[in-house]
């Protein structure tokens, strides 16, 4: 993924459009969304602040691109 990494603290400070399980979903955009993970290594989490990119192809979302928020 190109562009824009954003931090788990420019997330947090903005609405939540949506919850998942584990994530709460940040940006929604033609395309795109963005979402950033609630939980942490303690949970059983990849990253201590986790922010994941979803794309729109063919129809279906998937990830592009996951990463640690708190280091971005």
């Amino acid at each position: 993924m190109r562009g824009q990494l954003w931090t788990a603290r420019d997330l947090e400070n903005l609405p939540t459009l949506s919850t998942g399980q584990a994530d709460d979903l940040k940006i929604d955009t033609a395309g795109m969304r963005v979402w950033l993970c609630r939980c942490g290594l303690s949970d059983g989490a990849r990253f201590r602040r986790g922010v994941s990119v979803e794309i729109l192809r063919d129809g279906k979302w998937e990830v592009a691109h996951e990463y640690e928020g708190s280091n971005a």
